[in-house]
């Protein structure tokens, strides 16, 4: 088999069920001994089980899955099982679109790319002062944690349709932080956004509108005692946005962060 393996130059599933004599379990064999392949980051790729691996046939990057939806690949700098222990686990999907993340790790500090696809928040009428909404990304594992520089790149957005004056024109900021938005008055503040900072204010025209939001160094974060998790957040206007809705986004969120460690 080795010679054959070298010839044929990949080992694959596909190719280990081509090579291993049928028996009972042979697909599923081939399928733990093997890999799967795609042509770039594996964001739309749903893991077959915990512990599949996938090489990334385009930028030549190898990823392990740390569950069973596409947000769970783990990119393997160290092992995968050291980076899905010391960092944490993919929070569930929302209601509507897709949220993949990728991460990689080395040392202590841990880069997250995090990809939205018409990503649906939950939006809530703050009464007079407008609205806002929450959409839980991630959990991390019980550790301090120490944001170093961010990046958001926000492509596009879908208004829902119950929406004062009408769905398309919102005005509206976003941001990541450790705990939900609960405040709608177009403005993010404190540990709604200690892990990425608030953006400028950004203004729907026809249902669409874009920004982008870079960022240094932010305050620790200290989850020792209580672990960590990771928000997008939402807040829009009073004049826009007045409602109870919802919000799809799209885009690309891109952490950079050092893990402290627990006491």
């Amino acid at each position: 088999m080795a010679a054959t393996l070298k010839n044929i130059g990949k080992s694959t599933a596909a190719v280990m069920k081509t090579l291993i004599a049928p028996q009972v379990g042979h697909s599923s064999l081939c399928d733990v001994i093997g890999y799967i392949e795609n042509a770039g980051l594996p964001t739309s790729v749903t893991p077959d089980f915990v512990g599949q691996r996938l090489f990334d046939t385009t930028n030549s990057q190898w990823y392990s899955a740390t569950g069973t939806s596409s947000g769970n690949w783990v990119r393997e700098v160290t092992s995968a099982a050291a980076v899905s222990s010391t960092i944490g686990a993919a929070a569930a999907q929302p209601a509507s679109g897709s949220v993949a993340i990728a991460m990689e790790k080395i040392g202590s500090i841990v880069t997250m790319t995090i990809t939205l696809t018409a990503a649906r928040i939950t939006v809530t009428d703050a009464t007079t002062s407008g609205s806002s909404g929450s959409l839980q990304l991630f959990d991390f594992v019980q550790a301090g944690i120490q944001p170093l520089a961010s990046r958001q790149n926000y492509t596009a957005f879908a208004e829902g349709a119950a929406l004062t004056t009408g769905a398309g024109d919102a005005a509206h900021v976003l941001g990541l932080g450790s705990v939900a938005a609960d405040a709608g008055d177009g403005a993010l503040t404190g540990t709604e956004v200690d892990f990425a900072a608030v953006t400028g204010t950004i203004t729907n025209s026809g249902g669409t509108g874009a920004g982008t939001k870079f960022a240094g160094s932010g305050t620790a974060i200290d989850g020792t005692g209580t672990a960590a998790d990771l928000y997008l957040n939402w807040s829009g206007t009073a004049a826009t946005i007045d409602a109870t809705s919802t919000i799809d986004v799209t885009g690309t969120i891109t952490l950079v962060l050092a893990l402290l460690g627990d006491d």
